[in-house]
């Protein structure tokens, strides 16, 4: 009975081994074609994408040098550009052409155009006018297909920097210049219109307080802006009068700054700015008279008129005063000899030889605002003139 058995046992260890066998080659003959096709496919390989800032032309798009390690092929290329936030802008397909084994150079003659598609939008318009790029991050991926399967053979992506025709610099105030407001006119720079700016890229002024022997680089980028306007979409800002107010005295760093979903991309230098110390009013109380009128005048402030009148002569004698408004009107006025003093009808008695001062009260005269002449008559009819403004 085992003599039997053992052969119909020994025959199955070998069916199954034999099966095992099948199996495990199967499986070798996948992984080899597997390999096979991906020697195949790493013969092409993109090397770089030559493609320029200012030259953004479909041929531009499609000009890679390409590496094939195995034989002359037929390929087409399909280039793609995308701007910082990931949006299609161009696409660019070649017409096939012969790959030839080695290096191909994309300048060799034998590509190209067989269509060119672009989206819609301000950016996308810009590229097309002018072939070149505004400033920024954007990135063109080509892809290698092989014509007669359809299949991708390699793809390669690059990212562009483009700050070759971006001019940002402030205006006004200039560096180190001293103003005489609080509320400056900002004014500042750019080459680029605004409409070429994608999702998410904006300008942004900055103005900080500098502190100590700060430059002004080093406040905007470490002191608490004491104003920040985002969004801007002129060149000139008024300071706003709901921002901190600029101190006289006060020194103010300020900067543009390009914006990229929150991420510094480009900025102006750091200018600096002086508030203007405002100086100290010293009242004029008693003005001097003269005899001819120009162009400076008097004003009335409280409706109060402090004047000064010199005596050249030796004897007391008197003199009168009166007032004259644009139209020729005459106002009779009474006038005290100094403030402590009590009024006096005109003709009024001149003090002493020399600085003689006096006060002419308008509020007790029926007079309206305006201008007004006042005229003042010594005893030798010497004339002197004061030209005020009554608030």
């Amino acid at each position: 009975m085992e003599n039997k058995q053992f052969p119909i046992l020994l025959q199955h260890t070998i069916s199954i081994k034999l099966l095992d066998m099948k199996i495990k080659n199967k499986s070798i003959f996948t992984l080899m074609l597997a390999l096979f096709a991906i020697m195949i496919k790493a013969q092409v390989s993109v090397v770089n994408i030559q493609l320029m800032p200012y030259n953004i032309t479909p041929d531009g798009l499609i000009a890679a040098s390409i590496m094939n390690n195995g034989n002359a092929q037929q390929v087409q290329l399909i280039s793609k550009f995308y701007n910082f936030n990931n949006e299609l802008l161009i696409t660019v397909k070649s017409n096939p052409f012969n790959l030839k084994q080695g290096l191909n150079s994309p300048f060799d003659g034998s590509r190209t155009i067989a269509a060119t598609e672009y989206a819609s939008g301000q950016q996308v318009n810009y590229i097309k006018t002018t072939r070149a790029l505004p400033s920024g991050t954007f990135k063109v991926c080509i892809t290698v297909i092989q014509t007669s399967g359809s299949e991708a053979l390699d793809e390669f992506c690059d990212e562009i920097e483009s700050n070759f025709n971006q001019y940002l610099y402030l205006v006004y105030p200039a560096d180190k210049d001293t103003i005489e407001t609080s509320t400056p006119m900002l004014t500042w720079s750019h080459s680029e219109p605004f409409s070429v700016l994608s999702q998410g890229e904006y300008y942004r002024m900055l103005v900080s307080e500098i502190k100590n022997d700060q430059s002004a680089e080093a406040a905007v980028t470490i002191n608490t802006p004491v104003m920040g306007e985002n969004y801007l979409t002129t060149h000139s800002l008024q300071y706003p009068y709901d921002a901190k107010e600029l101190i006289p005295g006060g020194h103010y760093a300020w900067q543009v700054q390009k914006m990229a979903n929150g991420v510094v991309t480009n900025k102006t230098e750091a200018w600096e700015f002086i508030v203007r110390k405002k100086p100290e009013e010293k009242e004029i109380k008693y003005v001097a008279l003269k005899q001819r009128v120009d162009a400076s005048f008097y004003t009335a402030t409280n409706g109060k008129v402090y004047f000064k009148f010199n005596e050249e002569y030796s004897s007391q004698g008197s003199m009168s005063v009166i007032i004259k408004s644009d139209d020729g009107k005459e106002y009779p006025v009474s006038v005290s000899k100094d403030e402590n003093g009590s009024s006096n009808e005109t003709p009024l008695k001149v003090k002493v030889i020399g600085d003689n001062r006096f006060i002419l009260d308008l509020n007790t005269q029926n007079i309206k605002p305006g201008f007004y002449i006042m005229h003042v008559k010594n005893e030798k009819k010497d004339v002197y003139l004061l030209k005020f403004y009554l608030p």
